[in-house]
């Protein structure tokens, strides 16, 4: 029996790929799999490991040239933000602005070793919390400008607005600099994520790495495989596709002989991602055979992980599709005892005079401008109601696939 075109991607990308095995499959098979692998952002990766096991020559021409060209494109366009990116690390470093490189930028640099392969649409970076503010101003008078298009404007964030935006999100708005979008960030989660994570511990932990030719950091090889399981899994709800669980066997690859694994077992328990951990590096090592011992994914998840979950994990990874849970909005934005409900509440109805103004436009200036607290007190329980009324439907209609894996993810019952 031939194998499938996804079954074919999958034995190429990892580690047992053998010549023999591609020149068995009907030229008929190789339009589907170039075609996945684009989809999946993994095609330059998919010509390298063909190339280096020589089994290039034997996929048809015209499917081979595709890869090619998917290779060169991704190599042309990685250079000319590898050129910006090295703009933008020199001026942070300039200001005397640590700075940890994130996900794609460091995978491409320090785990895949080429910038071709590791596709890439933007810059994480990662600065402490108290040179958030500096840091953007640096970037800003670099010709930075606010926004993922030319269009975006050069003004900055006040001081209190990143106070603001650091009790809600990880990172500032983008900015573009140079024809690269940049993203600040002061933490890898978000604080309204069901995560418990130190950004502290991120830095003592970091280690020196050199990216674009600048002395910079990069997270720990525990951090890091943390980082992208919980991104894969969680963050993108699986919808990204293979790229995140390459990124993800080609690290453990790298860093094999550094990575403490019972760390990362203490850093996920830690975390409360015991099970989206657990669960991500089962799928990495079944569809790539990533080399996670299996002492490790016994600890993550003692006794197992359902057929059904994996099932449905994996079809939703290789069709791209997100499982979409309705989470409480409380849970949504991270509170869960009581006290933590009633402060998120309350700041969510009374807020700044400057968001207020933002929200309902004709507040600003006006003698009545608490009539607008109690629209905004309407407002939020409006969403609220709605929010309740979504979830108890979708339970009204059953079980679905989608949900028993949300659910079994987000449980945090002994197994």
């Amino acid at each position: 029996m031939e194998p499938s075109a996804v079954e074919l991607l999958l034995g190429c990308l990892s580690d047992r790929l053998e010549p023999s095995a591609v020149s068995r499959q009907p030229s008929a098979i190789w339009g589907e799999v170039v075609e996945i692998a684009a989809g999946h952002g993994v095609a330059p990766l998919l010509f390298r490991r063909l190339k280096e096991s020589d089994a290039l020559a034997l996929v048809p021409a015209d499917s081979r040239e595709r890869l090619r060209l998917f290779y060169f494109v991704s190599a042309e366009r990685n250079a000319r933000l590898h050129r910006a990116l090295r703009s933008v690390l020199q001026c942070l470093c300039s200001a005397g602005i640590p700075v940890i490189v994130l996900k794609g930028a460091h995978l491409a640099e320090a785990v895949y070793g080429e910038g071709a392969l590791r596709p890439m649409c933007d810059v994480d970076l990662m600065v402490q919390k108290a040179d958030l503010s500096r840091a953007h101003s640096a970037l800003l008078d670099l010709g930075g400008v606010v926004g993922y298009k030319s269009r975006g404007t050069a003004v900055g964030v006040r001081h209190e607005d990143i106070e603001w935006l650091c009790r809600r999100r990880h990172h500032l708005p983008p900015l573009v600099v140079h024809g690269l979008v940049v993203e600040i960030h002061w933490n890898i989660v978000s604080p309204t994520e069901p995560v418990s994570l130190d950004a502290a511990g991120l830095w003592s932990r970091s280690q020196p790495a050199k990216m674009a030719g600048v002395d910079v950091l990069a997270l720990a090889p525990e951090d890091l495989l943390l980082d992208l399981c919980w991104h894969a899994t969680v963050v993108h709800g699986l919808e990204i596709g293979l790229r995140p669980f390459c990124d993800i066997a080609l690290a453990i690859g790298r860093f094999r002989s550094r990575i403490d694994w019972a760390q990362v077992e203490e850093r996920a328990r830690e975390w409360g991602a015991s099970r989206s951990v657990g669960l991500t590096l089962h799928l990495a090592r079944s569809m790539l055979g990533a080399g996670v011992p299996d002492d490790v994914l016994q600890w993550l998840v003692p006794g197992g992980i359902d057929q059904r979950i994996l099932d449905t994990a994996r079809e939703f990874v290789l069709t791209r599709t997100a499982y979409d849970p309705v989470v409480p909005l409380f849970h949504q934005m991270g509170a869960r005892s009581l006290r933590d409900k009633v402060k998120l509440s309350w700041e969510r109805v009374f807020v700044s005079r400057r968001e207020l103004a933002a929200m309902y436009p004709a507040s600003r200036g006006s003698r009545y401008f608490l009539f607008y607290y109690a629209r905004r007190l309407r407002d939020v329980v409006q969403t609220y109601r709605f929010n309740t009324r979504q979830r108890s439907l979708m339970r009204s209609r059953g079980r679905s696939r989608n949900e028993s894996l949300a659910d079994w993810l987000e449980s945090r019952e002994p197994l």
